[in-house]
């Protein structure tokens, strides 16, 4: 009886780069017919591994299922259109030359057969890695300086994948608003009621809205949102080898003015390093607002349980704890606490008179005179700089106390300083945000902006205590509490009202 001879059994392995250009799928057929069309006329039975991924990414799936097949010793041979196809990294390329001589595998293109077991071979597959390599590196740069032009030169956006709220127009070459803009308007909506990423996250999934890819949002994807300059109708590339970098500015339909995306910065900043609402619990409506009087820190709000002993009544009440943090090294901050109550209603009566100044400044809006504004803005930025030369001082005395003494250890010295420096760097951004606004403001958004917060102020003490805070936030920067031996133990409230 005639044996029949067993077919030799290979693996085809197809690759496209995302950054190619030309159509994904003309290109992966015509290299998976080429090679179908090779194991056919050579009479083999194959496995077929298809992936559109870069040719330096060497955690790709398909590649690594081919691999983990030879390891079984599946295969006695790989059908690639070039050896390109299999990486274009020399570590890559020397890694799977090692694979390949353990298990006995060749390589087969439409011209050649490789057999790295032999010297010349061995060779000629190095030196086409390292050509491989450098062309990469060639292609990759012609390709970085093509996206830089069309952001530089032709204005426009460019990218993979278009940002939420936006889809990519072929024939116009440009992002154009979607029906996911809803979402992202929503998104902006709450940011500038004062809610935070996590507020706005929780809003979101909770009204039914989800990301690009139909999950629930998280507070990192709102921040990136919120942060994104695309968003005002722009458009960025950083070409980092190149150390260049290009803006187009117009290049499609906004979503957010500037200075709303302004505000939302000043707010987001304004948050950085206080901690997240939902750890603690909104306890107050000034959560997250109080500072210390003496040392400038966060201040927080306790319950404080108390049961009458007569009819165990529920007594429990809301409190300031007294400053948890030090002044300096040995020294205990020495700012009292009380209770909670007493200073929401001096914040509350000031709301009152805080209105009364913004119906003043919209009627002089309304009459385009925008010198309050102006006058608001600058003082603000006056107000910042002291700040900033208080903390840049306070840098300095940290210095010299940690040269002139040995009770600040280096670590210690290393993690003030850090604090400080990230006070400075977030002063310094909002001075910058400041004369942006200063240079650029646009009477129609302020007013309706005024008219938004008076609305909210009239309705405050119907809100829910969540969006009371959030309110606050939208209006205050900071409500500084002190009780001290200094002010006879009577409490001074200092509001610190955010720039319009």
């Amino acid at each position: 009886m005639k044996q029949i001879e067993q077919k030799e059994y290979v693996a085809i392995y197809v690759r496209k780069s995302r950054d190619d250009k030309g159509d994904i799928q003309e290109t992966l057929h015509n290299q998976k017919m080429s090679l179908i069309n090779l194991a056919d006329n050579k009479g083999y039975d194959y496995d077929l591994y298809q992936e559109v991924e870069s040719s330096v990414d060497f955690h790709r799936p398909e590649l690594n299922n081919m691999i983990n097949n030879i390891k079984k010793s599946k295969y006695s041979r790989i059908l690639v259109t070039h050896i390109d196809r299999l990486s274009r990294d020399e570590r890559d390329s020397a890694e799977l030359k090692e694979i390949f001589i353990s298990y006995d595998i060749l390589i087969e293109t439409p011209d050649n057969i490789i057999d790295l077991t032999d010297e010349n071979q061995e060779l000629m597959y190095g030196f086409n890695a390292v050509l491989s390599a450098y062309e990469y590196r060639r292609i990759r740069q012609r390709l970085l300086k093509g996206k830089l032009d069309a952001v530089a030169i032709g204005n426009r956006w460019v990218g993979s994948v278009p940002p939420l709220g936006y889809d990519w127009d072929k024939n116009k070459k440009q992002l154009v608003v979607n029906k996911e803009s809803s979402t992202v308007k929503k998104m902006i909506e709450l940011a500038l009621a004062g809610y935070s990423s996590n507020q706005i996250a929780f809003k979101l999934n909770d009204l039914g809205y989800r990301t690009k890819t139909g999950k629930p949002f998280k507070s990192d994807r709102i921040l990136r949102t919120l942060k994104n300059r695309v968003y005002l109708g722009e458009a960025k590339f950083n070409y980092k080898r190149m150390k260049k970098s290009a803006i187009a500015i117009g290049c499609h339909e906004p979503l957010i003015t500037e200075e709303q995306y302004n505000l939302i910065q000043n707010l987001i900043q304004s948050r950085k390093s206080k901690g997240s609402l939902a750890s603690l619990g909104i306890k107050s409506c000034l959560n997250k607002i109080l500072v210390c009087g003496v040392c400038g820190k966060g201040l927080t709000i306790q319950k404080n349980k108390r049961v009458s002993k007569v009819d165990e009544r529920d007594l429990s009440f809301y409190h300031i704890r007294p400053c948890l943090h030090k002044v300096d090294v040995n020294v205990k901050c020495p700012n009292r606490g009380m209770k909670i109550k007493k200073v929401e209603d001096a914040v509350q009566q000031s709301l009152k008179m805080y209105k009364q100044e913004l119906q003043q400044t919209l009627k002089q809006l309304l009459d385009k005179d925008i010198t309050v504004i102006e006058h608001q803005i600058k003082n603000n930025i006056d107000s910042l700089k002291k700040d900033l030369v208080l903390q840049q001082n306070k840098n300095q005395k940290l210095l010299d106390l940690y040269l002139a003494s040995s009770e600040l250890t280096l670590k210690n010295y290393q993690e003030k300083k850090a604090e400080i420096d990230h006070i400075i760097e977030n002063l310094e951004k909002e001075i910058t945000t400041n004369n942006n606004k200063l240079s650029k403001i646009n009477i129609s958004t302020q007013i309706n902006h005024i008219e938004n917060i008076i609305s909210m102020l009239d309705n405050f003490r119907n809100l829910e205590l969540e969006e009371q805070n959030a309110t606050l936030k939208l209006i205050i920067t900071k409500v500084v509490f002190t009780k001290t031996a200094e002010t006879n133990f009577e409490p001074k409230i200092d509001i610190h009202w955010r720039e319009l």
